[in-house]
């Protein structure tokens, strides 16, 4: 018989620049923080919590960052860098692309819920970082060697970071009231924490 010898091709990684890797690094050290942090503040929400669904949704929101914390930021961890690595690799622009009808597929609505849920979180960091984001959008630029600061460009949005958050809370929940509950905690801390961290 033919042996058939598969050819092997290497996919060599892309690495971030050492401004980016440190920044990211920054990053996560902030989001293990704020889940730290959640996991008293879910605590104490509970004891002044109106009604038991609103407990009950709290105290399992607790239990289970509590118990997976681990899994927690590493979620969140390999999804922003995933995106990072993305969003930092130069983009091309095709002039004879496929056009609009070409390039639109049907979405479900968990995917919906997450881009709301994402939404939500970069809000709260907007709200709470207007300034220091505005500095960052100057300097990705210039570590991006793009021509002007751009908002879009910059792969430690808000967007990127809610994202990232929405996938960790989904590993460790399954139930909606606890996603809910941890979305909140976690989306305050958070928003706290990236006014130093930016």
């Amino acid at each position: 018989k033919p042996v058939v010898l598969a050819s092997m091709t290497t996919v060599t990684p892309v690495r971030l620049s050492p401004a980016l890797e440190s920044a990211l690094q920054r990053v996560r050290l902030a989001a293990r923080a704020a889940a730290e942090r959640s996991v008293n503040t879910l605590g104490l929400a509970a004891l002044s919590a109106t009604n038991n669904v609103q407990r009950d949704a709290l105290l399992g929101g607790q239990y289970e960052l509590n118990r997976k914390l681990a899994l927690f930021c590493q979620t969140f961890n390999d999804t922003l860098e995933e995106r990072i690595t993305r969003e930092s690799t130069p983009r091309t622009t095709h002039t004879s692309g496929p056009s609009t009808w070409d390039t639109m597929s049907l979405v479900d609505d968990h995917e919906v819920e997450v881009k709301v849920l994402a939404d939500r979180f970069a809000l709260n960091i907007q709200n709470q970082c207007e300034w220091e984001l505005r500095e960052l959008d100057t300097y990705m630029g210039a570590v991006m060697h793009l021509r002007a600061a751009e908002a879009d460009r910059n792969p430690l949005r808000p967007e990127i970071l809610g994202q990232a958050m929405v996938r960790a809370i989904e590993s460790i929940a399954d139930r909606p009231e606890v996603r809910k509950a941890l979305s909140l905690e976690i989306g305050k801390a958070l928003a706290d924490a990236m006014r130093q961290t930016y």
